[in-house]
């Protein structure tokens, strides 16, 4: 049995019970909400918009630490079409889901690298699936700095905040 106290339970099942509905999932991370992604996993998220254009991502699979992501559109057995985005960990699992005939019902529109930002190319070539990683979008985030620039900025900063604090005058302590 679980710690929490019985209204916890209560309004965590009733937001499961309406995500299960169609609702929107919870915003707070406490009550089982969406994870929070990390800003190349939120690009990932962007460029799969912007692919599905308007059409809405209903689900959002396996994104977290995932190396490689594929946006598909599905078909329900009622026959309605939605689109799916999931994070995949290697390579080889990007290969294998890409390959066709590997499922029914599923139509990839799109792959990309999630931590390089890049999206990735399917081709088939001989029966063989073929990647190939384009250039990194433009406006896709932050360029990485290497450790030797963030601790020369650090250091800077540093710097900085003591010429702006002073010596003895205007500090909090000896007042």
């Amino acid at each position: 049995m679980t710690e929490l106290p019985e209204y916890l339970q209560r309004l965590r099942r009733a937001q499961e019970e309406r995500t299960r509905k169609g609702g929107k999932a919870p915003e707070h991370p406490q009550a089982g909400g969406p994870p929070s992604y990390t800003p190349p996993e939120q690009d990932t998220i962007r460029w799969a918009r912007k692919l599905a254009g308007r059409t809405e991502i209903r689900s959002i699979r396996g994104l977290s630490g995932a190396r490689f992501a594929v946006l598909v559109r599905l078909q329900s057995a009622t026959g309605a079409q939605f689109l799916s985005l999931d994070g995949l960990p290697s390579r080889e699992v990007l290969r294998e889901r890409v390959k066709p005939g590997a499922t029914v019902g599923e139509e990839v529109l799109g792959a990309y690298e999630v931590k390089g930002g890049r999206p990735v190319t399917i081709e088939i070539e001989a029966g063989q699936v073929v990647l190939k990683i384009g250039p990194p979008r433009p406006g896709g985030g932050p360029a990485p700095i290497s450790p030797e620039q963030m601790l020369r900025k650090a250091a800077s900063e540093a710097e900085h905040r003591a010429k702006e604090r002073g010596r003895g005058e205007g500090g909090r302590r000896g007042r």
